[in-house]
């Protein structure tokens, strides 16, 4: 699949300096997968202390990446 970010998710990679390779892995080897609201889903992966949540959508044969930040906690639901 290919992995696709749309303009929202550039702007803030850039503006929370994340590398690019470290959302590739979250997409591709998440250590887990919630549902999301309107087909999207979150993607989380640890890091050090901090997990990387990457919220994307799937359509057709690409991932599109929403947005992407840090997260300390993870809420239970």
């Amino acid at each position: 699949m290919n992995i696709i970010f749309s303009d929202h998710s550039l702007i803030k990679i850039n503006q929370r300096k994340i590398l690019k390779t470290l959302i590739s892995k979250v997409v591709q080897n998440p250590d887990f997968i919630r549902p999301s609201y309107g087909f999207r889903e979150e993607r989380y992966k640890k890091f050090n202390k901090n997990f990387l949540k990457v919220v994307i959508v799937k359509e057709n044969k690409n991932i599109i990446v929403v947005t992407v930040y840090w997260v300390v906690k993870i809420k239970t639901k």
